[in-house]
């Protein structure tokens, strides 16, 4: 009785010393560092870019061939917390500037056992339109947001541990375009280090008055079927506004001069007007004048209404 009694103590300290080794995110479940959002914020080189401490961000700064590409200088970020840009908790995490596109990341390193599968995700919303009048002024409230500046979000893994959201070694998940509404990004992954890195990145073909993301409760597990890249364990890095994949971008098909060399576009299904304006390589301010249209008459421009395109 009394050898029972001692192996069943030391059955009982085996237990406690094998459950005291677990790794603390086995045991949590997410492995993330503030996956709310919630802060503190820091400061990210200037006053008006602030991201949560535990989050790194990356943006592309250049080449900008117009004027508008490629702008680090018009990003703002800041911690949100109105509805309905928040999810859960206190706050999500807003990035956003109009008028420039700005592919940017924000990252998180984070240990996982070698060779194990994980599993990323985070849900988004975005917002991007053109709301100014005829006038160039902008008129009271929000516009509704547009997919003709093909704006994406997706979620990418770096087995590697690297912090260049451009590497091809990263896999990434498939684009979503939440427009006006949350949606979950995903991707799974297979960790080839004992630090993997968890990135949300999102990028835009065309500029826009209002260009904003937001980001909340993300997420990184162990599990999942896994995945690696054909490139996975190079270490090799590019440039992630030309490596990473981007969805197609709804925009108006260009229509052919007239005879006598005026361009005209016959408004097809599925046109906006911001998205016919930048095809056309003009401003929505100058398609409205050009066509004695308002703003509010721009949202209801009938399918077979023959627009005059300025040179």
């Amino acid at each position: 009785m009394r050898r029972i009694l001692v192996l069943g103590m030391l059955l009982g300290l085996l237990y406690i010393v094998v459950v005291a080794s677990l790794p603390a995110a086995a045991q949590s479940g997410n492995l993330l560092q503030d996956p709310g959002f919630a802060g503190p914020y820091v400061n990210r080189g200037r006053s008006t870019l602030n991201t949560p401490a535990a989050w790194p961000l990356w943006i592309q700064n250049g080449p900008t061939f117009q004027g508008w590409e490629n702008r680090a200088d018009l990003v703002f970020a800041f911690p949100h917390c109105a509805a309905p840009q928040v999810l859960s908790g206190p706050c999500s995490f807003n990035i956003n500037g109009g008028f420039a596109t700005w592919p940017a990341a924000i990252y998180q390193q984070v240990a996982v056992p070698r060779r194990s599968n994980v599993q990323g995700s985070v849900y988004a919303w975005v917002q991007t339109c053109n709301s100014r009048d005829q006038f160039g002024n902008f008129p009271g409230g929000p516009c509704g947001s547009s997919p003709a500046s093909g704006v994406f979000v997706r979620v990418g893994i770096d087995p590697n541990g690297g912090t260049d959201p451009g590497s091809p070694a990263i896999i990434w998940g498939p684009a979503i375009a939440p427009h006006d509404h949350w949606e979950q990004a995903t991707v799974n992954a297979t960790a080839l280090n004992d630090v993997v890195t968890f990135f949300i990145y999102s990028a835009q073909e065309w500029p826009s008055d209002f260009n904003n993301r937001w980001y909340d409760d993300a997420s990184l597990t162990i599990g999942g079927p896994g995945g690696s890249s054909a490139n996975a364990g190079t270490g090799s890095t590019g440039s992630a506004a030309t490596r990473t994949p981007r969805p197609t971008s709804a925009l108006p098909i260009p229509q052919p001069p007239q005879a006598d060399g005026s361009q005209v576009h016959v408004v097809q299904y599925g046109d906006t007007l911001s998205g016919i304006a930048v095809i056309y390589g003009i401003s929505l301010n100058q398609l409205l004048e050009a066509n004695d249209l308002t703003m509010a008459q721009a949202r209801n421009v009938p399918v077979g209404t023959p627009l005059d395109i300025p040179s």
